[in-house]
């Protein structure tokens, strides 16, 4: 597949910055070494169970101890390497930065498709909080928590790397997860809806060439609501979207995801001198998948030829729309 210019997509960065949510900026580039570096002598200070680094360090993948019940990134601080949550956590979680643009966790080192890298993971069944705080160029996903109640507010989600294959989709939370005032630029999926109810408020996603701000599922698996009171999404490609903002990747077994729109409900615009992405795409060969959507406006929100792609082989898929204006 082909890829964007890379000075192209940084000339045309701050434009999408523009029309983003108030108190959110796009990142500037990161360097990243390509192999692991060895963690920092120094650590965090840890006071009763709340550790906080006060200074930049490479904590490589670091498996969180169980007396941790806060991680606090400080102001200006960047920490290189991703935090492992063990699946045996039973007790609550707070990673938290004390700025949203400055407290940073950044991927320490190039791609690979391993969950454990993931810039957040676990698959603990835990209440996880997450709050201001920049996750940059992870080496797989930013977030990884398919069984915790996750919520997240005030934080910013960016790959910079202009890749299509970086596997740097946004946010995989358990049942009852909310997402609120917080800023998505990634290369890959957003959010995904099929590990349960998911609630999206005053957030904005940078719909890029590669990925679905709204993911169903990749094949026969999962289930799921989205919920979504202002959720702004703003189509940030040239030439090419290879997902809508609704999009159902894989699978042929009869199913369905529901999107219930209140408030604001969906934001829609297109920044400056880039093309509309598509409404919803079925991808190649999915078939028998049903997408509800309650609320919003009507005329705006129906399945048409000109906002909906059915790819090659995709069949006997439908959106219905209900309770619209």
């Amino acid at each position: 597949m082909a890829r964007h210019n890379r000075n192209s997509r940084r000339r045309l960065k701050t434009a999408g910055a523009a029309v983003a949510a108030a108190g959110f900026i796009a990142a500037g580039s990161v360097a990243l070494a390509d192999t692991p570096q060895r963690q920092a002598a120094e650590g965090p200070e840890v006071i009763n169970g709340v550790a906080t680094y006060h200074s930049d360090t490479t904590i490589g993948r670091l498996s969180v101890p169980s007396s941790w019940k806060k991680i606090v990134i400080g102001e200006n601080v960047t920490l290189r390497g991703n935090f492992l949550i063990p699946d045996s956590r039973s007790a609550a979680l707070t990673i938290q930065g004390e700025n949203a643009s400055t407290s940073k966790l950044v991927g320490n080192g190039g791609h690979v498709k391993d969950p454990d890298h993931a810039a957040v993971s676990t698959g603990a069944r835990i209440d996880l909080t997450l709050r201001t705080f920049t996750s940059l160029n992870p080496r797989f996903y930013h977030i990884i928590a398919k069984k915790a109640k996750v919520l997240a507010s005030g934080i910013r989600v960016i790959d910079d790397r202009d890749e299509y294959h970086n596997n740097s989709d946004g946010f995989g939370g358990g049942d009852g997860s909310v997402i609120e005032n917080s800023y998505f630029d990634t290369w890959d999926d957003t959010f995904k809806i099929y590990n349960g109810d998911l609630t999206v408020r005053n957030t904005t996603v940078l719909h890029n060439g590669n990925g679905a701000p709204v993911q169903m599922a990749w094949g026969d698996y999962g289930h799921g609501t989205l919920i979504a009171d202002g959720l702004k999404v703003v189509s940030h490609s040239q030439k090419h979207y290879n997902q809508g903002v609704f999009s159902w990747a894989g699978g042929v077994q009869s199913d369905s995801r529901t999107v219930k729109l209140t408030g604001r409900g969906l934001i829609r615009s297109t920044a400056p001198g880039m093309r509309t992405a598509p409404l919803y795409v079925w991808k190649d060969n999915v078939r028998n998948k049903t997408i509800n959507v309650m609320g919003g406006e009507c005329a705006v929100l129906r399945s048409t030829a000109s906002n909906t792609v059915f790819e090659p082989g995709a069949r006997n898929n439908k959106v219905n729309v209900t309770d619209c204006v």
